[in-house]
């Protein structure tokens, strides 16, 4: 891995605004957006009724009433923009449930003696200590997605939601590794979304993303998947609007380098079947140009929820160990030089009798947490260019937190899910929606030698 010492701050939010055409623009700041949380008068509102639901107790509604430029506090005009400090707006606590877990050995929060477990509820503070060979995913009360691949150590320092905003307020500290992210693209921008390492700060809205730290290289990149985001190093005097399918390193000077391409995922050139009692196969890929190695992300399912292993590839080729009628899920990504990980591409591969050609495979999926409600999934399969419906049912019905669509050909699929995950306690009117979707290319191959 290469040396780097990223003293760096980074600030990145999302945008939606002009990006130019080389992909990044300077752009100032924006964070002071995120001090005040905005309310719209309604009829039959004062400031002492807001203060009564919305405020903590104490709150000076006279300085409010300057700062907002009104008149009195008993008359309020309908549709008018109150910009209300965050630090006078009441808060209550929220949860992180865990919706994948895959360890050969028990993973403790906090250092408690409770292994965690899918269905755990997270609250501000709890410490995540992934171990090698590990990963874990964590579902925010918004939607949002958080994925810790092998040996990421995650402190959630805030968790909570105010009374007048729907998402919860989130800060999350890196100290080790790796985190993957798939903000809720229905979040506010003012409300705060940020990921801090020792050697810099992220905040994001409506984005997904990742961000990497090595305390052993002491190097930070960012990487970014969807969206736009905001980025600068610590000695930067201006930041940049960083769009999708591009990542930033940092030096060790706290200065941020050339905004990159990331690079493409490797695509399968060959499957090849080995000469042993048990078989198994080798997929060589097509070299990617510039690749340092590449990284092989391995699933049961086609979500990379449930069991989920990964290998390092020094040379463009990985090893099948088995392969049956259900299929074995790949996330490919190519990594440069400069360690950023590039897009991933998904591979599904199966085997069958005869030439593989004709076999007919299973895929499936991983809904922890469902709890028997009704997911809706849609399946569909895009053959020269054109997509074409396999499954929708919006009343799917899933067995032990999974459930698998049988009889695909070979071929390249889209996916999408939903389900709503119901409340735990009957105080707790929240209602949290699971969205998930992916592309994957099945690929069938004989299981003997031809």
């Amino acid at each position: 891995m290469s040396k780097r010492i990223a003293t760096v701050v980074l600030s990145v939010w999302c945008v939606l605004g002009f990006v130019s055409l080389n992909g990044y623009a300077q752009q100032k700041d924006a964070t002071d957006d995120q001090l005040v949380i905005t309310y719209t008068v309604r009829a039959g509102d004062t400031l002492a009724k807001i203060s009564q639901r919305y405020l903590v107790a104490g709150a000076d509604l006279g300085s409010l009433q300057k700062s907002s430029l009104l008149k009195t506090l008993s008359q309020l005009p309908v549709g008018l923009d109150l910009e209300i400090p965050r630090e006078l707006v009441r808060f209550s606590p929220s949860t992180a449930t865990v919706m994948g877990l895959s360890c050969a050995s028990s993973i403790r929060l906090n250092n408690s003696a409770k292994p965690l477990e899918v269905g755990t509820r997270l609250q501000e503070g709890a410490v995540i200590d992934v171990p090698p060979e590990c990963h874990v995913a964590l579902l925010l009360e918004d939607g949002s997605m958080i994925r810790l691949p092998s040996s990421a150590t995650l402190k959630i320092a805030t968790l909570r939601k105010s009374a007048l905003e729907s998402a919860p307020e989130v800060r999350l500290e890196l100290s080790r590794g790796r985190i993957e992210l798939e903000v809720h693209k229905g979040r506010a921008k003012t409300t705060p979304f940020e990921i801090r390492t020792p050697l810099s700060v992220m905040g994001v809205r409506g984005t997904e993303f990742r961000v990497g730290y090595s305390p052993e290289d002491q190097s930070a990149q960012v990487e970014v998947l969807g969206g736009v985001v905001q980025a600068r190093g610590a000695k930067d005097n201006n930041t940049l609007e960083i769009t999708k399918g591009l990542g930033m390193p940092i030096d060790g000077k706290g200065k941020s380098l050339a905004v990159e391409y990331l690079l493409d995922a490797p695509r399968i050139q060959t499957i090849d079947i080995t000469k042993s009692a048990q078989p198994s196969f080798v997929a060589r890929l097509q070299p990617v140009a510039l690749a340092q190695y590449y990284i092989a992300d391995n699933s049961t399912t086609a979500n990379l929820s449930g069991t989920r292993g990964s290998q390092q590839l020094l040379s463009p080729e990985f090893f099948i160990p088995r392969l049956n009628k259900q299929a074995t899920f790949y996330k490919l990504t190519s990594v440069s030089p400069s360690e950023l990980v590039g897009t991933e591409r998904n591979y599904a591969f199966c085997s069958g009798t005869g030439d593989g050609k004709s076999a007919r495979c299973s895929a499936l999926f991983d809904v922890p947490l469902a709890d028997n409600g009704a997911i809706a999934f849609v399946l569909n399969r895009i053959q020269d260019g054109v997509s074409q419906p396999v499954v929708n049912n919006q009343n799917l019905q899933a067995r032990n937190g999974r459930f698998s669509i049988q009889g695909l050909p070979s071929g390249q699929y889209a996916w999408t899910l939903s389900y709503s995950m119901r409340p735990t306690q009957p105080a707790n009117t929240v209602t949290t929606t699971v969205q998930q979707s992916g592309m994957f290319e099945l690929i069938t191959v004989a299981s003997t030698s031809p």
